[in-house]
């Protein structure tokens, strides 16, 4: 096990007079370094890179770059619980020359902040966080769509009630139902993929804000560290707007979970009862025994409205100081951000895979409600020449009167019919009983349901392929973009590995 001793002076010593108040480091410098040290392993790729960039530019030797190169793999290895940083000596740039220098000397450790400042080496390191955390986030997303497009597809033909205003209004099945919050998740998949093209862009090498007069080759480093691109003006080597980007993609994927909770949670009741819960997602109450508490989908629910704030929080960090304040360009919360969405993701997953959808219940509920209304008048509309506003008050008429007088759907009759038509002033109409039933079916309804889109057979079984693909080329996506950082990994350890062999004695 490696061992580490601060050095005794101060980073500052030479242009302070004074060491950091004990109290703005334990605000400032210290959470800093703990996130810093937490991402000791994506410090160590980013400095590796580095040193492999300036040895094959002729910045430093082979001996050198080996004698670095080795010692950064074993400060890696020994992992964070094992690097002590050093009170007042600044940030993880500094805390690994000081480490580097009592090692290797400071003629060798010297050359490792050659050609960067902590400004683009830092972002440097947030990006790489930021991008394992945004690929966590997608693994989250994909494991809950493939639970929304299985679950879909047993249920694909199963009735289920749609609302609006939360008044029962269209009859629905589970699966359609289901397959309308996997199009909604894509679309934060798209949000993320296009935040992570943003986040995958190389800042090393920025040296601050205007580049440097050495000869570097920004695109080396880049490609080592598995960036996709540079980032091209040294300007915005500092940058962080990606991650306002990145935390709304989050902000609007949350509330989608918070949607699809907040509906099984109805639906769960005793009042709905349409479907129910696996018991491992619930527990009990401590006083009432008959209870199932639904606290997987509390919990959800709960995270949802927390990250409501994200969004506020991550555009106040970038407030209205102009381009020239870097020290406050980042986003502390976004790896919770990123670890708590990947999770909820997982979680509802869970929830979707262990629903249990209580058919003779939506059977029952269905036969009952007045959700084929609208196909009624479309009957009227289509096969008796009435204009649509007519057939709607006329249907609406049918409707008043059977609940005013305590008549169940089931009980409608053509004759009640023709009296809602004499009302509302219109022609009579020739409907027969046959035909009225069939207008008020909710199974007919589903079968006949043709449009675009819509519920009917066919539509959810396009639906269904055309979720699943999506959902493979997703998972393809991940696949070549999991490829492409081993890759980066590989050629960097071999680099690495060739420098530190030819500095062996």
């Amino acid at each position: 096990m490696p061992s580490y001793k601060p050095l005794p002076k101060q980073f500052a010593e030479g242009r302070l007079a004074k060491p950091m108040s004990e109290l703005l480091r334990s605000y400032n410098e210290g959470p800093r370094l703990a996130w810093e040290v937490k991402h000791l392993s994506a410090i160590v790729r980013v400095d590796r890179a580095h040193v492999v960039m300036l040895a094959r530019q002729g910045y430093m030797t082979r001996a050198h770059a080996g004698a670095l190169l080795a010692e950064l793999d074993d400060i890696g290895a020994a992992g964070p619980a094992a690097f002590a940083v050093a009170p007042g000596y600044g940030s993880m740039v500094l805390q690994m020359e000081r480490v580097l220098a009592e090692r290797l000397g400071d003629d060798v450790a010297g050359r490792l902040p050659v050609a960067r400042s902590r400004l683009d080496q830092g972002a440097a390191v947030r990006r790489l966080a930021d991008r394992d955390g945004l690929l966590r986030v997608v693994g989250g997303l994909l494991a809950l769509d493939d639970a929304l497009v299985a679950a879909a597809a047993r249920h694909a033909r199963t009735p289920f009630l749609g609302y609006t205003h939360l008044q029962q209004a269209q009859p629905a099945t589970y699966g359609h139902y289901l397959l309308a919050f996997s199009d909604r998740l894509h679309d934060s998949f798209q949000q993320l993929a296009q935040a992570y093209r943003r986040v995958d862009r190389c800042p090393l090498g920025a040296v601050g804000l205007a580049g440097t007069t050495l000869a570097i080759d920004r695109h080396l480093t880049a490609r080592l560290l598995g960036f996709s691109d540079v980032l091209d003006n040294a300007r915005l080597g500092r940058d962080a707007y990606y991650q306002a980007e990145l935390v709304f993609a989050l902000t609007m994927a949350m509330t989608l979970l918070n949607d699809l909770c907040t509906d099984l949670h109805l639906y769960s009741s005793v009042e709905f009862a349409t479907v129910e819960l696996d018991d491992a997602l619930c527990s009990t109450s401590s006083v009432f025994p008959h209870k199932k508490n639904p606290y997987a989908l509390e919990t959800v629910k709960t995270k949802a409205a927390e990250a409501q704030g994200w969004v506020v929080s991550a555009l106040a960090v970038f407030r209205n100081e102009g381009t020239g304040d870097t020290n406050g360009r980042n986003v502390a919360f976004i790896d919770d951000a990123c670890d708590t969405t990947a999770a909820m993701m997982r979680l509802t997953a869970e929830i979707v895979r262990g629903v249990t959808v209580r058919e003779a219940r939506c059977e029952e509920l269905l036969s009952r409600a007045w959700v084929t209304t609208n196909r009624l008048g479309n009957v009227l509309l289509t096969d008796h020449h009435l204009d649509y506003r007519s057939a709607h008050s006329v249907v609406g008429r049918l409707v008043k009167n059977c609940l005013d007088n305590g008549v169940a759907k089931p009980n409608v009759t053509v004759e009640m019919l023709h009296e809602a038509v004499a009302e509302m002033g219109m022609e009579p109409i020739d409907m027969t009983q046959e035909d009225l039933v069939a207008a008020l079916s909710h199974t007919e309804f589903i079968n006949n349901s043709i449009s675009h889109g819509s519920i009917g057979p066919e539509q959810v079984e396009r639906l269904l392929v055309k979720a699943t693909r999506r959902h493979y080329k997703s998972l393809a996506w991940v696949d070549e973009t999991t490829r492409r950082l081993k890759v980066a990994d590989s050629e960097l350890d071999a680099a690495a590995k060739q420098f530190c062999q030819s500095a062996s004695p």
